[in-house]
């Protein structure tokens, strides 16, 4: 279940009315009230919820679970739906050009090997401090769904 290597590449990746379909979890430990973020791979010093293209051999949950791997190296279970977001308007059709799909997940293991270990950094976030961290509004709104949000 859990490659060595990140899937690369968007010819298996699925999109609705052009929108591209993007997984991805809020990976939570629930009893220190901390959130994983992961670096950007686009944007340097910008920290971001672990997600990424849903493929079309696999259901929302497992894209979502297979980046926060990939991503993050975080191995666990999903507990909640916590939305899909449109993020970006294309101007040209008027349509999302992207709708993220975020899922909760309660973090069982944290492996020290993992696909992206040389391209990102992870860190343990307080909840608040992942919410005042996150620049992006889809993220924002998913970490406002997920458990750790109803104290």
């Amino acid at each position: 279940m859990h490659s060595a290597f990140a899937r690369e590449g968007r010819q298996n990746q699925l999109y609705a009315e052009g929108a591209r379909l993007v997984a991805g979890c809020v990976p939570v430990d629930r009893r220190n009230r901390r959130v994983l973020l992961v670096a950007s791979s686009k944007h340097d010093g910008e920290w971001v919820l672990p997600k990424g293209g849903w493929e079309n051999d696999e259901t929302q949950e497992e894209a979502a679970a297979r980046e926060t791997w990939e991503e993050g190296g975080v191995i666990g279970r999903i507990v909640a739906h916590l939305g899909e977001y449109e993020h970006k308007i294309n101007k040209r059709t008027g349509g999302p050009e992207s709708i993220f799909i975020f899922f909760e997940m309660d973090v069982e293991r944290i492996e020290d090997r993992w696909p992206e270990m040389k391209k990102r950094e992870r860190r343990w976030f307080s909840y608040e401090d992942a919410r005042a961290t996150v620049s992006k509004k889809v993220m924002r709104k998913a970490l406002e769904q997920c458990s750790l949000a109803r104290g």
